[in-house]
């Protein structure tokens, strides 16, 4: 029986960020099986309207004043306003990242009847938001933590949440293991025999995301004169980043292209995709190039450890290490066979675990009250060391 459900996004919707990327996502495919699907966020900005229609999917948009801590406890009271107006309009209630509208979602629960589920999806909610253990004495944490409690279900995307979420007093019984989701029909692995010319990342410019190291590992790298490195998006270090590759030298085969609208075809023209972050929550970059046959070489932090099987899938090194991430480059980049052996696992490793159809058959198994039987990321075995 086809659902009603609820997105909730706690920040800007649409945006490029990966919590808002991936509701876009879950939204499409679960209208596409045949539910409804609605969105309600946060009005940031006074251009943005509060009603309008995206992907053909109803987008409402809550406006509150944008006052330092008053705002937060008005748009909280409105977005518990809103639940209990709409109680009979929906099945189930996703909320996507545990901010402050999954507190006041979670004292509401009881009193609206509708089955919730919380996605949790990195360090932000333990770093400056609710579940950040250092700011617990603080009245208003303690209030919106005690609300996301009382939530039903919560959707970890990596064993990194998962084990923050048990260390933060959440019941075991609670967490559910089910990865981001990939539009597997969207990206091609049509991996040929021709020279390798791109080495590509694509992601936000910002300092979590280790570009700066990219850039030095790619000054160790023995390369042929064509071979490019590609850095697509954009973000606080763009222009530091520009500099930093004149500085080391480099700079005549590094690509800036900016936010790059048609991943897929980029993906398509690459021969090898890099990521030096030093924090993730589950990249649906890495899961995006996985889907397209590519090897990856990753650092060793959670989230990439999640999906990249060491010496299988691509290559794990030390974050923040250029020598190390310059040899695993090397590595694939003198030997096209291992390059393809490794794309072609990957693309089967998204395919049995991370592909829509099979995320959305999870979550609709919580939206429906009952855990899922064998969540998508469960199914597969941690391996992080080759193994």
């Amino acid at each position: 029986m086809p659902l009603r459900i609820l997105m909730v996004v706690d920040g800007q919707y649409p945006a490029t960020g990966g919590a808002e990327m991936q509701a876009r996502l879950l939204c499409t495919a679960l209208t596409q099986q045949g539910h409804r699907v609605r969105v309600l966020a946060p009005r940031l900005h006074t251009w943005q309207a509060n009603d309008e229609v995206l992907d053909g999917i109803a987008v409402r948009r809550l406006s509150y004043p944008r006052v330092k801590g008053l705002g937060s406890v008005l748009l909280d009271l409105r977005f518990a306003a809103y639940l209990w107006r709409q109680r009979r309009q929906f099945d189930a209630i996703h909320i996507h990242m545990v901010r402050n509208l999954a507190g006041a979602a979670g004292w509401m629960r009881r009193l609206v009847g509708i089955p919730m589920v919380a996605k949790v999806s990195g360090a932000d909610e333990f770093r400056g938001g609710i579940l950040d253990p250092a700011l617990m004495h603080r009245p208003i944490h303690r209030l919106l933590n005690a609300g996301a409690r009382r939530i039903d279900a919560f959707q970890c995307i990596s064993q990194h949440t998962r084990r923050a979420m048990l260390e933060a007093g959440y019941p075991a019984a609670s967490m559910h293991l089910i990865p981001n989701a990939v539009d597997c029909a969207r990206f091609a692995c049509n991996r040929t025999d021709a020279p390798m010319q791109r080495v590509v990342f694509v992601g936000r410019h910002v300092p979590v995301k280790g570009l700066d190291v990219l850039l030095r590992a790619w000054a160790l790298v023995r390369r042929p004169v064509e071979l490019r490195l590609v850095l697509a998006g954009d973000g606080a270090e763009h222009n530091r980043l520009r500099d930093l590759a004149c500085e080391l030298g480099v700079h005549g085969s590094v690509d800036f292209p900016g936010a790059v609208s048609h991943v897929p075809d980029l993906l398509a023209g690459a021969g090898l995709y890099v990521q030096a972050s030093h924090q993730e929550g589950l990249p649906n970059a890495v899961l995006e190039a996985m889907a397209s046959g590519l090897a990856v070489v990753a650092t060793r932090v959670s989230g990439h450890e999640d999906v990249v099987v060491h010496g299988s899938t691509g290559l794990l090194v030390p974050p923040n290490d250029p020598a190390a991430l310059a040899a695993a480059m090397q590595t694939l980049l003198e030997d096209p066979d291992l390059r393809r052996r490794m794309g072609l696992a990957g693309r089967a490793a998204i395919e049995r675990s991370y592909c829509a159809e099979i995320v959305t058959a999870s979550l609709l198994r919580l939206y429906r009250g009952s855990p899922p039987s064998a969540p998508a990321a469960e199914t597969q075995p941690m391996h992080t060391d080759g193994r």
